[in-house]
């Protein structure tokens, strides 16, 4: 089995930042790029079911989200006549795992953003290629510089260019 020292993590988003600060936990050295300039969480909010909050707090973030969010009890979906489809009561199906928690997109990237001050990150940065070796993967990168890693993650979303590229 490979030696695993550097890792490079491509995508800034919530699943990067969260992939970021479990490596560093874990003693490995990771590090973050991002293509966007600035650091923009896309959509408007999203629901952390009892078991993602649980990760989180493992990770030690658990506190600022569930601070920077708010308990959600019950999850319920509607027709366009308003009349009910499901209603489920999040706190009786999760138990003692425990809560569910709304959170705005920026908001969580933030919280992971402050739990993630210790890794390396570089906004405005895109991978532009990568050539696999036989334990090492090299990598171009949009503003000329290029480094070798012995780990590549695409944590870069639905058009993802590690997707593309490997």
């Amino acid at each position: 089995m490979a030696n695993i020292e550097r890792i490079l993590i491509v995508g800034g988003g919530i699943a990067g930042l969260t992939l970021a600060i479990a490596l560093h936990r874990q003693g490995f050295r990771a590090e973050l790029v991002e293509r966007s300039t600035a650091w923009h969480a896309i959509g408007a909010g999203i629901l952390l079911h009892a078991n993602g909050l649980r990760v989180l707090r493992a990770l030690g973030m658990g506190e600022a989200v569930e601070q920077a969010g708010t308990v959600v009890r019950r999850w319920g979906f509607f027709d366009q006549q308003g009349e009910v489809l499901c209603d489920t009561d999040l706190e009786a199906m999760w138990g003692e795992v425990g809560p569910c928690i709304g959170i705005t997109r920026p908001s969580l990237q933030q919280a992971l953003r402050v739990g993630a001050a210790a890794i390396p990150c570089r906004l405005g940065t895109a991978v532009t290629s990568l050539t696999q070796h036989e334990q090492q993967v090299s990598v171009g990168f949009s503003d000329g510089s290029a480094g070798v890693y012995d780990l590549v993650v695409g944590a870069d979303g639905i058009n993802s260019t590690v997707r593309k590229l490997t």
